[in-house]
C-alpha cells in the first residue's frame, strides 16, 4: 500500500480523492459479495440442500443460547448468582475486595 500525504492537498482534491476512495470501496464490497455468493452455492451444493432450504431454516430457528447454571450466589442477596464465566459482577469483585473469599460463595451442587 502507498502512503499519500494528504496534509497538502488542497479540498478540491481531497474531495476528488474521497470520491476515488467511495468507489474503490462499493467496487471492493461488489466482487467481496460475489466472492461469497459462490462460495455459499458452492457449499450449499455440495450439501444436497437448496439455497431456499438453507435460508429457511436460518429464519425459522434461531440459535439456541446454552444456557450455563450458576455456580456462585451472593451471600447478601442469594438472587444475584454468576456462572463463573465471563466478566465478574460488581457484587463478586466487591465481595472479593472486601478480603472474602470466592469459595465462599459456590451454590452447593
Amino acid at each position: 500500500m502507498s502512503n499519500v500525504d494528504i496534509s497538502n492537498l488542497s479540498v478540491a482534491e481531497l474531495e476528488k480523492l474521497k470520491g476515488s476512495i467511495d468507489s474503490a470501496i462499493a467496487n471492493r464490497r461488489d466482487g467481496e459479495l460475489l466472492s461469497l455468493r459462490e462460495a455459499i452455492e458452492d457449499m450449499v451444493e455440495r450439501s444436497g440442500f437448496t439455497l431456499e432450504e438453507v435460508i429457511e431454516i436460518m429464519q425459522a430457528r434461531p440459535v439456541k443460547k446454552r444456557i450455563v447454571k450458576a455456580k456462585y450466589s451472593n451471600p447478601n442477596n442469594p438472587e444475584q448468582t454468576w456462572s463463573g464465566r465471563g466478566r465478574k459482577p460488581g457484587w463478586v469483585e466487591e465481595w472479593i475486595s472486601t478480603g472474602h473469599d470466592l469459595n465462599d460463595c459456590l451454590i452447593p451442587e
